[in-house]
């Protein structure tokens, strides 16, 4: 917008120096030769000023590259893991339109490749799918004196999915472990598909379900949620793992096309008051705490007091519009925003 004013008032004044070189030069016509000279020597003045003035007013190098926001500016190197592709992509657009100063460069990778990052200075801000443990926090602290600054962002899950004909009436966290013993050799086992070998969802959950190291033969991995979704709507005995993110704006036209083929599968499970109940992954199980496969949503960066453009993101993606984006998508922000609800009492009568 500065650009196109300084634009505008440098043509207005090429314009008004055109009109007194005119009436100068009609001058010239019309009267004595004393005259003349004097209009000549006052256009010529005149001409200057608003050449010096134009100059003045002409953007500087720095004031094109400024934009929207007139604070932040330079590089920021994001490290996002590769199961938060759709949701972190939705929170970028968002971003990325509020700070068109900042360049962003964001890489989808897993785990390891994120924590090696972040200690050397490739990546300034990590989101991941759970908390730094202690030990890791230890060892960046000893490889590299990191002090990590941590986040809580939002709660996303781990939804199973399965062919529309597939029966999950006796499917629980119990009988998911038995599918993934080894030592389990049923037939009648269903396969179970992750979407990619490197993925946090596997890492979460065979730790959650105690395993550390073998499992089924019947359990493997392709490279991508959609993958996964098209094996389950072939198969109709398979259970598919993918990130709840992927599928959880149900109001979006992929989405619907995907509900088509499969479906989300529940778990028989025990609420607070010890009550059998059925769940899965969806925005209300997920927030009462219900859904065993929840995940929580983390930035990692550098400790630092200052007002960089990692804290700006980080504070982005904490406070209110971040906040609505994850709520938007299906997910469960953080910290709820507040709804401002206005009451209109016009016409309305008090009663006696």
């Amino acid at each position: 917008m500065e650009i196109e004013k300084s634009g505008a008032f440098l043509e207005k004044m090429w314009s008004c120096a055109r009109l007194v070189c005119l009436y100068a030069c009609r001058g010239v016509f019309s009267i004595g030769a004393k005259i003349i000279s004097t209009t000549a020597n006052f256009s010529l003045m005149v001409l200057v000023l608003l050449l010096s003035s134009c100059s003045q007013n002409k953007p500087t190098p720095e004031q094109l590259n400024i934009g929207r926001d007139k604070i932040y500016k330079g590089q920021l190197n994001i490290d996002a893991d590769a199961s938060l592709e759709s949701i972190m992509k939705q929170q970028l657009e968002v971003f990325q339109y509020l700070n068109d100063s900042i360049n962003i460069h964001v890489a989808y990778k897993h785990e390891t490749e994120m924590l090696d990052d972040l200690i050397n200075r490739k990546a300034g801000v990590l989101v991941l799918c759970r908390n730094l443990s202690k030990q890791e926090q230890d060892n960046l602290k000893t490889r590299d004196t990191l002090y990590v600054r941590e986040v809580k962002i939002a709660y996303d899950a781990v939804a199973l999915i399965g062919n529309l004909k597939f029966n999950d009436s006796k499917l629980d966290m119990n009988a998911l472990k038995e599918y993934f013993d080894p030592a389990n050799k049923s037939a009648v086992l269903p396969r179970m598909v992750f979407d990619d070998k490197g993925s946090s969802a596997v890492n979460y959950v065979l730790n959650l379900l105690g395993y550390n190291g073998q499992v089924s033969s019947r359990v493997s991995a392709v490279k991508s949620p959609l993958e996964v979704i098209d094996y389950v709507a072939g198969n109709d005995n398979a259970i598919g793992f993918i990130p709840f993110n992927f599928i959880s704006d149900e109001s979006e036209h992929r989405v619907k096309e995907i509900f088509k083929r499969i479906k989300v599968l529940s778990l028989r499970t025990k609420n607070q008051e010890a009550k059998e109940i059925r769940v899965s992954a969806n925005q209300s199980d997920i927030v009462t705490g219900d859904y065993p496969l929840i995940r929580t949503i983390h930035t990692e960066m550098r400790y630092s007091f200052e007002d960089s453009n990692e804290w700006n993101f980080v504070n982005f993606l904490f406070k209110e519009k971040g906040q609505r984006i994850f709520l938007r998508a299906g997910l469960i922000p953080a910290t709820m925003p507040q709804r401002d609800i206005e009451v209109n009492t016009d016409g309305l009568k008090r009663s006696n």
